[in-house]
């Protein structure tokens, strides 16, 4: 089966009635990771699903405790707390909309909890295999982690045998396109809602290493950062004549690219990102500033 790349690229669901969760892994419930999860979501429920909107921090889940203590597969490894309501929620759903901020080029620990007390109990094998998921990971101010925190959300996926969407960067700088993203991956979802479909054992590697993004390092993080940046500058008004250096730039390192010569294009690609936030910064005061 083809994956999905985030563009409503599904036709229309088998089961009009599907229900649809996004998780949300922040402790703003105003902030830009409820807003993409919720546009998300409103993409689903365009295409006759049902959507619910699960804020994380109203529940206390704490750490797996694998580490500290004998569980049998298939029982909860963690403390007692709300983790037995969440995953029933996880569950009963058809499909679901993991959305978690960017701390430190990483999930937040609520999320992670979740997903890693849910693998300890299932271990790729329980009644979640196979469940259509998106994850969405919201970068800061900075946009730094934008890849690099994809990584423990999708491999937690990966091992709870989860048939993921492609990811697809979120920061400041992208914000109206990423909002048109989560919308079409939203309606991809609904379209894949009829049924699990665990990701078979001969397709098991390639599936999950052709995700989008899987292959990036950190220098691909940052040159991609800078595109995003760049995009996002005029081409007209004043700060179009330094904006149009900015992109003759980025051109530079994508020839350094294409030359495996990426190392050496860093300083340039620092410079990117340096002096094109400077010119956003101006341009576009952050209105919606919290993840």
């Amino acid at each position: 089966m083809a994956r999905a790349g985030a563009q409503g690229l599904y036709t229309p669901p088998h089961n009009p009635f599907a229900m649809i969760r996004g998780f949300v892994g922040s402790p703003n419930r105003d902030g830009r990771t409820a807003a993409i999860v919720r546009e998300a979501l409103l993409g689903a429920e365009e295409q006759g699903a049902e959507v619910e909107l699960v804020h994380l921090a109203d529940y206390d889940i704490g750490a797996c405790l694998d580490c500290t203590r004998a569980t049998p597969q298939g029982e909860d490894a963690g403390p007692a707390d709300d983790f037995p309501k969440v995953a029933k929620l996880l569950e009963g759903s058809d499909a679901v909309v993991i959305g978690s901020p960017v701390y430190w080029a990483d999930i937040t620990t609520c999320t992670r909890a979740l997903l890693a007390r849910k693998l300890r109990m299932e271990m790729g094998k329980g009644p979640t295999a196979g469940m259509p998921a998106l994850g969405i990971v919201v970068a800061g101010g900075s946009g730094n982690g934008l890849v690099e925190a994809m990584r423990p959300l999708y491999l937690l996926f990966e091992k709870l045998r989860w048939r993921p969407l492609d990811c697809f960067p979120v920061t400041r700088f992208n914000w109206d396109l990423a909002l048109a993203t989560a919308n079409g991956a939203g309606r991809d979802l609904a379209a894949m809602s009829d049924k699990r479909r665990p990701v078979e054992p001969d397709e098991l590697w390639t599936f999950y290493n052709n995700l989008r993004y899987r292959g990036h390092d950190r220098i691909d993080e940052r040159r991609l950062l800078a595109e995003l940046i760049v995009d996002a500058l005029p081409e007209v008004g004043k700060f179009a004549p330094i904006a149009k250096d900015l992109r003759v730039k980025l051109d530079r390192v994508d020839t350094a690219f294409s030359r495996k010569h990426k190392e050496k294009a860093v300083p340039a690609i620092d410079e990117l990102i340096s002096r094109g936030t400077e010119i956003y910064e101006m341009l576009h005061p952050t209105k919606l500033k919290s993840k």
